[in-house]
């Protein structure tokens, strides 16, 4: 390495290939901006937020959390809640560092998926935590498994019609329908294991970024229903 700009670039390039989303995010910082600056944000702000979210307990509260019964969570979500909001602002600095490095339409849907973050939290505070409780409770996990096979239909189906592309050029009508659908396709199974609520940690989200996809400009979508043998159908 001679110490020009141009090495130090190509050095810093060559360090995340191969690393997954983080391969995906320099290509996409380069595109962008023409110069790996703006990746170098994005992974001191990393590095800033990890910081920030090892101030958390995580190791009194996996403790806690294992101990949980219905006469403690009270305690335990009052305790915990308050700790767990205080680290959502840790990726506030990813959220804009990452801005230059993508389109506008994605752009505004990373910040939307973000700021649904905190209306997630309260819905898995609700109540003191009444639907993460049930999970925990060996006889909604037992109903859980049990539709098992139902809802990897669901999944199978919303997974290989998205195939992961969330480009506004990609979500045709039945890609739409499909996402709009899922949750319902789930909430048809898990109204029997009385566990429907979950179904929460996925609308919030999606109502708050697919209005900001093509997707809004769809009015018409088919239903899904899942039928006896695990195929999907729409009408």
């Amino acid at each position: 390495c001679d110490g020009s700009p141009m090495s130090s670039e190509s050095s810093e390039s060559n360090e995340y290939e191969g690393s997954g989303i983080l391969t995906v995010i320099r290509k996409q910082c380069k595109s962008n901006t023409r110069s790996n600056a703006a990746f170098s944000v994005v992974m001191e702000s990393l590095e800033d937020a990890f910081m920030c979210i090892s101030n958390f307990d995580a190791e009194n509260f996996v403790i806690d959390f294992k101990q949980l019964t219905n006469a403690t969570r009270g305690t335990f979500f009052t305790k915990y809640c308050p700790k767990v909001r205080s680290l959502i602002s840790c990726p506030d600095g990813i959220v804009v560092a990452v801005r230059p490095c993508l389109k506008e339409s994605a752009r505004n849907i990373v910040q939307a998926f973000y700021d649904s973050i905190p209306e997630a939290l309260n819905l898995a505070c609700k109540n003191d935590g009444e639907i993460i409780f049930k999970l925990t409770d060996q006889k909604w996990q037992d109903c859980f498994m049990r539709k098992a096979d139902q809802m990897w239909a669901c999944y199978n189906t919303l997974q290989s019609i998205l195939n992961g592309d969330w480009e506004n050029s990609q979500l045709t009508p039945e890609r739409c329908s499909i996402l709009k659908n899922f949750g319902q396709c789930l909430k048809d199974q898990l109204d029997a294991c009385d566990l429907s609520d979950i179904i929460g940690f996925y609308d919030i989200p999606m109502n708050a970024v697919l209005p900001l996809t093509s997707c809004a400009n769809y009015t018409q979508e088919p239903t899904v229903h899942l039928l006896d043998n695990n195929t999907i159908v729409e009408t």
